[in-house]
Formats: structure tokens, sequence, C-alpha cells
């Protein structure tokens, strides 16, 4: 045919050749830009239906055509399946892309009747080689076309495709083209579904667009419901569109609302042949589908092939990351359980209950555990909660056992244990547990009181042997948070019950029964527990139980003033936490506490501020009396350490507040102790006796003939200026005649009877009482009774260094360290009078004034004056108070 005559063609519609107008709420996708996705000849655009692939080439192909390249676009039909038809609609696509005379050559073609003819697409692809500027061919619905003559001629346009040509293929299904050797030649660019899934950014710009105002967090519910799938979006914004509250709207968005199946089975399940349709309603129950599980459930043993056939249709369906199975898109698995009620309202739960069996069969108990609550089948949840419940526990899954137990009532509330699966034996304790686990008190109460109230017929068999561990170690656990917990020992007996034998059973026993100890002082028994009970969690790998262990071994070893143990136990801890992300769990407060214990006691100042703020950050969830007593504690001790003026006071005052609370009576004798002589230091740091007088009277209280008591109150008469009195009171405690709750507490009394004695004028009796001390500190590099005494302590130990023996290397770092050339804290307290004076020279008065506004004499003044310095440790009026102010006297 002679160039500028007419070819023969069929007519084409000159929409499907026509570039789509982007609608107004389209937004540009920054991150799928053009320049990213056309470097390579030949573009596969790939996804389900409703993804938005058409807006994303339509977006391409307008800034393309902005840029001086001929965009031919040809939207695909069926009617487009023949060769005759495929060729002319293509060839008017082409035609209107470009210019003359490249434009006429095209017009000329007469495509071929039937068959496949490689020397007219040969004959396209020269003329549009010399078309002088580049072209797109964008194949747009290419899943419409499957002739093999059709599928051949767009073959020879892939390999063959001159320079200046580019190709974009956009189909719901991946074609059945020689795709594989254009990937092997490095000339394919996939777009996937997962790559136009829109992102939490992308869908607040498309909302926008739309004059729609999503919070946050309704945002990232409805990106999650959708998974980013463009469709959902639109039928969401849609609904919103006639909403008065969005949230409400985003909260019963779902698969089966009526405009989301209306959609999806049109477009995506109406597309499939019928047994394709059967099979996805036969497995449309669990969220991950494995290949022998949908065989299970469908009874198709080609399940496999008939899976891999949809994830390649592109019918919401994907394979998971292993390739061991397969995933429903969570809109059509609604849309599909929806339609498969309709169809047999009995199906779903029969699904759902044989779902929960297959995954019990293959040791996946908590899957198994979410379907058997889908199915409604108490007698199926409450088997597995009996069997895995415990074992989920302590793999970390409690929020899922307790979540599942309360969703199975009805109604949750009360103690009608009548009904449901609160009614069987072993879950109450089970639900209970993981309530305590993940700190829900509320849950934990309800769940114990539906146990309490089980009543057993008489005649029926004996309760199972492992529940008595069980029940025990629930009720220990239930009181340790501010409970009765010497009351819960008594009434269970848990100290005086055996291990069964079950690793898991024992593992919950000996894990809770420790902290029991601990409460009661029986440290070694507690240490003994623990160290059982870390071996089963290893050998379970049980990870956070193992964690939960190693920092109860850090306090229960601290308690006992093992600072070397503790701080080791603390450290692995901390090293076993942070590789897994749990640098803030709840279960790494007490190691925390521990390793900033250790640091102040050995005087690591810093390092005690820097982990006491790593356990503050950890208290979240923390619902043990003893431990969140104890961090906040330290929190507000490291504060006090750090800190001068109105600072240190306030840390002071918070400390003692803390210690004055009535559920501070829970706490343990170590920590009772250990807290009670830092309450009484800081009160006196402050110039607050009666705060050091209450903490006195406390502690006497609640360790009574303690040597904690006996140094405490030995400080408080030391700084009254009463060194007779404060060492007579000191004479049980290093004689052996009083209980020492604490090793520690025996140093701080043999330092105090030291330097006493030194001052004294008895030698011999005060270098006897330092070699005490010295020998016992060494081990554990205990410092702290040293810094707290060291301008009293450090000339006896200066006179006699050298003289002991094995510790000579301790009493060397003392000597060693850079001590503050000041009184040490908990100096003698100031009378009231001399506080009253102490405040009245800030305002820079003569003496005489003072006096006078005083209405005493200029003697007496000058008597306090003297008082106030030496007490100081200053010689003037302004040294006095920029003393007072840095130790929040004033």
């Amino acid at each position: 045919m002679a160039a500028g005559e007419l070819g023969t063609r069929s007519t084409v519609a000159m929409a499907r050749v026509q570039v789509p107008r982007l609608p107004d709420w389209a937004i540009r996708r920054a991150r799928l830009g053009r320049d990213e996705r056309t470097r390579r000849p030949v573009t596969l655009v790939c996804a389900a239906a409703g993804s938005g692939k058409t807006l994303l080439v339509a977006e391409w192909a307008r800034t393309a055509r902005l840029q001086g390249t001929g965009v031919a676009w040809l939207a695909l039909e069926p009617a487009d399946d023949k060769p005759y038809e495929f060729w002319s609609a293509l060839l008017e696509a082409l035609r209107l892309a470009c210019d003359e005379p490249v434009a006429g050559a095209l017009s000329s073609l007469s495509p071929p009747r039937e068959g496949f003819e490689s020397g007219f697409a040969a004959t396209i692809l020269n003329i549009l080689q010399d078309a002088g500027r580049p072209i797109w061919l964008v194949l747009d619905d290419l899943h419409e076309v499957g002739h093999p003559d059709v599928m051949a001629g767009i073959d020879y346009l892939l390999a063959q495709l001159p320079g200046n040509v580019t190709m974009i293929l956009v189909s719901r299904r991946e074609p059945e083209l020689a795709l594989h050797k254009l990937r092997l030649d490095d000339r394919l660019q996939t777009v996937a579904g997962s790559d136009l899934a829109f992102t939490a950014s992308e869908a607040a710009d498309f909302f926008a667009a739309l004059g729609l105002q999503l919070g946050e967090d309704d945002l990232g519910r409805l990106v999650t419901r959708t998974e980013g799938w463009v469709a959902g979006l639109r039928l969401a914004a849609l609904s919103l569109s006639r909403a008065d509250d969005p949230s409400v709207v985003v909260a019963g968005f779902a698969g089966d609302q009526r405009a989301v199946g209306d959609y999806l089975s049109e477009e995506i399940v109406g597309q499939l042949p019928p047994d394709l349709d059967q099979f996805l309603h036969d497995t449309c129950a669990p969220e991950q589908l494995p290949i022998s599980l949908a065989a299970e459930l469908s009874g198709r043993p080609d399940a496999g092939r008939l899976l891999d056939d949809l994830c390649r249709s592109n019918a919401l369906v994907v394979q998971s990351g292993d390739s061991s199975g397969y995933r429903y898109h969570s809109l059509l698995r609604e849309s599909l359980l929806a339609s498969l009620h309709r169809r047999d309202v009995g199906a779903p739960p029969r699904q759902h209950a044989a779902t929960a069996r297959w995954y019990d069969r293959h040791g996946e108990p908590a899957i198994a555990l979410s379907h058997a609550l889908a199915a409604g089948d108490d007698k199926l949840l409450t088997e597995l909660i009996r069997r895995h419940g415990l074992r989920l526990i302590l793999s970390g899954q409690a929020a899922h056992v307790l979540g599942t137990a309360d969703a199975a009532i009805a109604e949750p509330v009360g103690l009608d244990a009548s009904t449901g699966i609160a009614k069987e034996p072993g879950v109450g304790v089970t639900a209970a547990l993981a309530a305590l686990d993940v700190g829900d008190l509320a849950r934990a109460d309800y769940w114990l009181g539906a146990r309490r109230h089980l009543h057993r017929p008489a005649g029926l068999e004996r309760p199972d042997p492992k529940s008595g561990p069980l029940i025990a170690s629930v009720e220990i656990q239930r009181a340790l948070p501010g409970g009765d917990v010497a009351e819960a020992i008594e009434r269970t007996g848990i100290l005086g019950v055996e291990p069964t034998g079950d690793g898991d059973v024992d593992l919950m026993l000996l894990a809770y029964r420790a902290p029991a100890r601990l409460r009661i002082g029986d440290y070694p028994g507690a240490v003994d527990d623990l160290r059982r009970a870390l071996a089963l969690a290893r050998a379970g790998r049980y990870n956070q139980f193992e964690l939960w262990t190693l920092s109860q071994l850090s306090g229960v070893t601290g308690a006992m003033c093992d600072l070397v143990q503790s701080r080791r136990w603390a450290d692995e801890a901390i090293s076993f936490a942070a590789p897994r992300g749990w640098s803030q769990s709840p279960r790494l407060a007490y190691a925390y506490l521990l390793a900033a214990w250790t640091a102040f006691q050995t005087g690591d100042i810093a390092g005690q501020h820097r982990l006491a703020e790593l356990g503050m950050q950890s208290l979240d969830g923390v619902n043990n009396v003893e431990i969140a007593l104890g961090v906040r504690s330290m929190g507000a001790l490291a504060r006090f350490e750090a800190s001068a003026g109105d600072d240190k006071r306030r840390a002071a005052r918070d400390f003692h507040r803390m210690w004055s609370d009535p559920q501070a009576a829970e706490a343990s004798p170590a920590l009772t102790g250990h807290a009670g002589a830092q309450e009484v230091r800081m009160a006196l740091a402050v110039g607050e006796s009666g705060w050091a007088a209450a903490a006195v009277q406390r502690t006497r209280r609640r360790l009574p003939g303690s040597v904690e008591a006996a140094v405490m109150n030995a400080e408080v008469l030391l700084a009254l200026g009463r060194p007779g009195q404060a060492l007579e009171l000191l004479a049980p405690a290093v004689d052996g005649k009083l209980i020492a709750h604490l090793p520690a507490s025996l140093v701080v009394a043999q330092v105090m009877t030291a330097h006493l004695e030194q001052d004294r004028g008895n030698p011999t009796r005060a270098l006897a009482a330092l070699q005490r001390a010295v020998e016992a500190a060494a081990p554990q590099n205990l410092q702290r009774p040293f810094i707290d005494a060291w301008p009293r302590i450090k000339p006896l130990i200066i006179n006699h260094a050298g003289q002991f023996g094995t510790a000579n290397q301790f009493v060397t770092a003392l000597l060693e360290r850079t001590w503050p050339d000041q009184e040490p804290i908990g100096p003698r307290l100031l009378s009231p009078k001399q506080l009253e004076l102490l405040r009245d020279l800030q305002a820079v008065l003569p003496v005489r004034q003072l006096a006078e506004s005083r209405g005493v004499s200029v003697n007496t003044t000058r008597t306090h004056l003297r008082a106030i310095y030496r007490k100081l440790g200053v010689s003037s009026r302004s040294e006095a108070i920029q003393v007072a102010r840095a130790r929040g006297l004033l």
C-alpha cells in the first residue's frame, strides 16, 4: 500500500486510546515516580483490582507528555482478544501519539485478519524507530486478552523494542508472556500490589484531597484495615463523607459491609471460576493459610496449586514471606465469611473449630485459641486453655490468654461463675495468672473470684494435683502488689508445697514463691527457688521469665548485701534484655534498682544516677510493691545526691513521703532497712529532725530489736551532739546482741563505733572496730559507710594504713578517692533557734540588730552564731549561707 493511503482496520472508541483524566482526589506519589519506575524498557504494573494501577500510570503519562514523550495509551477490553481487533486498536493508539510522517505511516498499515505475522510487527517497530523522540506504549487492562496470537505479537514487541520505545503493561495478574527473559536481561521493572499500597502519609493526603480530616489513630486503623488498598480507602471515604462521627465509621469498617462486599464480589470473586469461588469460601476462616490447612478445610489435595493460581491472579491473595502459606486480604476474608454465613449459618463456626484443631495439632496454641473463640465452642476453648494456657503465659502471651478468656464471657463483670468457661475448673486460675502477668489487677480479682465460687459436687474425681501449686502461686502473686503477703503465705501453705515434676507448673511455683520468701526475710530460700526457676526458664526457652528471674536474683542477693553477686545478676539481666528490645521492660526494673544500689554503695554516683533513671523509665507495668517502692526511692535518692538547695530538700521530702505511706509496711526487711538509713541521712542533711525521728520510730516498729533501728537512732543522737548516748546505743549492735537484717548495717555500726571511740580517747577499741568494718566491707567493695563518715574516719584510717591485711587494697582505694572537703552528710543538727537565726542571716543585718529583732542579748546571738559555724564547718556568715543553701537548709 502506498504511503498516505489508509489501511483497513476495525473501529476503536476514542476514550480507549486517550490517557485517562485524573480525578480530583488523585494524589502525586513521589516514591513511585516515573524516573524510578521506567529506567528499563519494559515496566509491568501488576496488582489486584482497585489498587490504583491505572491512576499511577496515568500520572506518569501526563508527566511524560509535558517532557516531550509521545504516549500511546490503549485500554484493552475482551473484544480485543483477536489479532485483527488488537492490532487495529494498537495502531490507532500509536498514531495519536506520533507526529507526521510517522503517524501517516502507521495509518497506512492494515493488520492481519488471523494469526501472528512477525513482519507486520517488525514494520510497526521500524516506523516507531524513526519517530525522532521517545515513545511510550501503555497497554492497560492487559488481563482482558490472552489469545495465543495476540500474546505472541506482544511478546515480539517486547523482545524487539527499539531504544526510543518503552512499553508499560498494566494488569490484574501476571500475563503469560516471556517475562522471564526480560528479567534475566534486566530489562523489566515491576510494580506490585505491595508497592501500590498507600502509606499512612499518602492516605492522609488522599483523604485531605476529598476534604476529609482524620485523626492519627483513625487514619492508622483505616490503613491497617484496608492494608493500603486504594479501593478500600475509597469505599471508606464514601462512608466517611456521610458520617457525623468518623471514628464510628472507622471502627465499623470491614469486609462484611454491603458496599465493600459488592465491590469484591463484582471485581474479584465474581471474576473467578466456580471452583475457585467455592475454594475461597471453604478456606476463609484462617488469617494465615498454610497449604496443608487449606487442603484439609477444602478437601482439595491440589490446594497449593489453587492458592498459587489465586495469588498469580492478584485476587487479593498473597503468599507469606517464607513461602509456606498464603493470606487473604483482611477485607476479602471478612467479605467471604459474611457470604459463607449467608449460605450456611453454621459453616463459619465449623470452619473456625476445624482450624483451631489443626493449629492445635501443629503446635500453634495461640492461634488455636483465637479460632476456638471465634467458633463459640466453650468445650474446645476450655480444653485449649487448660492444656496450653500456662505455657502461653510463660512464653510472653499472657495478654492473649486473658483477652481470649475475657472475650468468651458475654458479660465479664461481677463474679457469676455459673456460665461459660468461667465455670470450668482450671480456667479461672490460668486467666488470673495471665491477668497478674500483664498487671491487670481488676481482671485478676474477677477470675480469682470466679475460681473461688466454684463448687465441686460430691462424688467427682479429685482435682488435678498440679492445680494446688498454681492456686498457691496466683494467690501469692496477687498479694505482692500491696496485699497481705504473710497472710497469703499462711493461707496457701506455699512454703511447704513440693514441685510437681511438670516444668511449667514448677517454674510458676518457684518464681512466685521466691518474692514471698524475700518479704519474710528468707533470703537463702529465695535464692534457691530462683536458681531452680532460672534453670526451668532456660530449659523451656521462656525468655521473659528468664529476664524476670535474673532481675529477682539481683534483688535477693542485693538484700543479702552481696554486692558482687547482685551486680553480676543485674548486669546479666540488662545484657539479656538489650538485644531483645526489652531495655524498658517492667521485668527489668528490679535489676536497674539493684544495679543503681550497688553503684551507690560502691561510690559510683554517676552510675547510680544513670541506672536510677533507667529504672524509673521501666516502672510502667510494675505492680509489685517491693519493686515499685524501691525504684521510686532510688530515683529520689539519686536526685538527692546530684542536687543542691531546694532540689535536694524536695528529694528528701519525696523520699520521706514514700516511706510514710502505709503501703510501705509491705516492703521486705532488707528494703526497709536500706531505705530507713538513707531517709535519716537525707533528713538530717536538710535539717529535718522530725523526718529523721519518724523514720527511726517507723523502723523500730517494723524491725524491732534490729541493728538497723539502733544505727539510725545513733545517727540522730550524733547529729544532736550526744556522741556518748550514740555509742551506748551501738554497743549491743556491734556485740551481736541485736538482729542484723543487713550485713551492711553492721559495717555502719562498726565505722560509727570506731570514730566515736577514737574521739573518746580509746584508740585500741577504735582500731578494733575499724578493722572489723574494713574486713567485712572489703570483699564487697562496700564504700558507702566510709564515704558518709569520711571526715571523721579518715584520720584513723591514715594512722593505721597498712595494718588491714588482705583488705589493704580496699583501704588504699578509699584513700585514693577524690573526697569533697566538707562535713559528711548528716551534720550535727541545728536547734530550732539556730535554724531561725540561720534564716535571718540572709537579711545581712548587723549582729546587734539581729539580737534586737530576736529579743536576746548580743552575747547570746554571738554564741548561737559560733555554734552554727561549727556545725556547718564554716568560719563566716557568707560561708554559712552558701553551705546551708547547698544542703537544703535554706
